[in-house]
């Protein structure tokens, strides 16, 4: 059999194309060094400072991100770039990771992954013999067991449930975890690297403390007292991390700062040293300022998403008037300066599964106002709805487009509820408590995300979505090898998503790290988390 891989494109903003490749090779253990992306040139001229490089041993890194944890155990965090991937990354590093530069997946906590037959419904987890948490205990087959349990656990309300949900696993030995899936999945070690790859100490889970101090086998740890919510995180050097000579810097500091305006300045003036942002004007403000940035083109992006499932817009004519209504052009030329990338639907123009013809509802204000007219009667039965957004200001911006648009329409009215991020995370995504919301998504690959996203049975679906016609199309692109078979599928998810119109993307994802000169050794993965056992200053 054979199945699809991606290649590399060279570029410096990294974008996914398929080939053919044999069924998958054993994860082996690499080289410490991994893939190095190399930094962007900025726009006058000059070269801005480059993403490969070896650093000096020492040092503390300022990370600015623009919210504050809600909690820094793998069930509470969320793992996006810009919300607490990186603060995962550094705490507990990765069992497994996935280039977004290949589309590979390579071992760093763990020696392997992979299938033990054909079907790929059984694999086998192999991890070193050498790992330990920084509180002394093994990171063995037994604790994976139980990170992943304490995820398909239900009263968790683990984002990662869906990841985790069905998973039999039966400890062989220390080293040795086999899995068992619900159902036949050639991707599943893409799940592990991007929904299943943080790994807590058992000792402290049972401790019921590790969100507020938590115990990882990675690079860097946190010792009490050196958490000060809302302000900012000191991680240290982690003394037994089993890579010898890794990690490069003594301490990382994460510093909140929710105005990802004042990025460009707190690292050219040197009070910050670097950050990961999907903001188009940050980005093009780095690179005008001779900052380092390494960009990775994703799909997804973001979006408005609708409640289908009860309220105004369990009305599927409702969000198609929405839909309609709007503009993705004009929020990217009015908030974004026309920095961005514009959106066409869940998968990015560059991605080998989107199909060109098919575009979602945009721009059409004549069918909007038909819409509108049928589900209001006329203006007599108004609509009048909550949406509810982060507190970041290009968010706010976006919003307020949202509802000036909307005010147009005879018998529309949006409110619009503004939260800071860790209320906005609780209320979106564990309580569910939405009529209408600004989200995002970020696919370096359509799987394992978009499967948890839009399946009609998964916890983290986006919107209460549910048709058994996406469902199908979602487990046979799972499930195949054929990346002919898989792209026809994923048509018939992009057809019923513009026909039924559960969300609405206006900008394509691009995850950025942006860096001052003197840091080098910066590699990403997933949606643009850095790995932090290979960055540091430069020498």
């Amino acid at each position: 059999m054979a199945f699809a891989r991606p290649e590399i494109q060279p570029s410096h903003t990294f974008r996914y194309r398929y080939r053919r490749a044999s069924l998958r090779k054993p994860l082996v253990l690499m080289a410490a060094a991994g893939t190095v992306l190399v930094a962007a040139c900025g726009d006058n001229g000059t070269t801005s400072p480059q993403a490969a490089g070896t650093p000096k041993d020492g040092g503390t890194m300022t990370f600015l991100l623009q919210s504050e944890a809600r909690g820094l155990d793998p069930f509470t965090a969320s793992y996006n770039n810009v919300v607490d991937g990186n603060r995962m990354a550094a705490i507990y590093d990765e069992l497994v990771w996935a280039d977004p530069n290949t589309g590979t997946v390579h071992p760093q906590l763990a020696e392997s992954l992979l299938p033990k037959e054909p079907t790929a419904k059984v694999w086998m987890l192999t991890l070193r013999p050498d790992v330990k948490f920084t509180d002394g205990t093994p990171l063995d087959a037994n604790a994976v067991k139980v990170n992943w349990d304490r995820h398909a656990d239900p009263k968790v309300q683990s984002q990662q449930n869906a990841a985790a949900a069905g998973l039999d696993t039966e400890v062989v030995d220390d080293t040795h975890l086999q899995i068992t899936l619900p159902e036949r999945n050639a991707n599943f070690d893409r799940m592990v690297a991007t929904q299943l790859t943080y790994i807590a100490s058992p000792k402290c889970i049972a401790s019921q403390k590790c969100a507020e101090n938590p115990v990882g086998a990675g690079p860097f740890m946190l010792n009490p007292g050196n958490w000060h919510k809302g302000q900012s995180l000191t991680l240290d050097r982690n003394p037994t991390y089993f890579k010898k000579g890794a990690p490069y810097l003594d301490h990382v500091v994460f510093k909140v700062d929710p105005d990802p305006g004042h990025a460009v300045g707190e690292l050219k003036a040197g009070r910050a040293d670097a950050t990961s942002t999907i903001d188009p004007m940050v980005v093009a403000q780095a690179r005008d300022g001779g900052l380092g940035t390494v960009s990775v083109i994703l799909s997804g992006g973001q979006m408005i998403s609708f409640n289908t499932s009860s309220g105004p817009f369990s009305d599927p004519d409702a969000r198609r008037a929405v839909a309609n209504a709007l503009s993705a052009d004009a929020i990217n030329q009015q908030i974004f300066d026309g920095t961005g990338a514009v959106a066409h639907g869940i998968f990015s123009s560059s991605s080998p599964v989107a199909n060109d013809q098919l575009q979602q509802p945009n721009n059409n204000p004549d069918e909007a106002a038909r819409l509108f007219a049928k589900v209001t009667a006329n203006g007599s039965k108004p609509l009048t709805a909550t949406l509810i957004i982060p507190n970041a200001p290009n968010t706010v911006k976006v919003a307020q487009y949202i509802q000036q648009t909307l005010a147009k329409y005879p018998g529309v009215k949006l409110n619009v509820e503004t939260l800071d991020v860790p209320t906005f995370i609780t209320r979106s995504n564990i309580e569910r408590r939405f009529e209408v919301k600004i989200d995002q998504i970020w696919l370096p690959d359509p799987e394992p995300i978009l499967v948890g996203f839009l399946r009609g049975d998964s916890f983290s679906n986006c919107c209460f979505y549910k048709n058994p016609a996406v469902d199908q199309a979602l487990i046979a692109a799972r499930t195949t090898i054929d990346n002919t078979v898989r792209r026809d599928a994923y048509t018939q998810v992009q057809i019923a998503l513009n026909r039924d119109v559960p969300f609405w993307v206006y900008q394509e994802a691009i995850g950025t790290a942006v860096f001052a000169s003197r840091i080098t050794g910066v590699s990403l993965h997933s949606d643009g988390v850095a790995l932090f056992d290979r960055i540091g200053l430069r020498r």
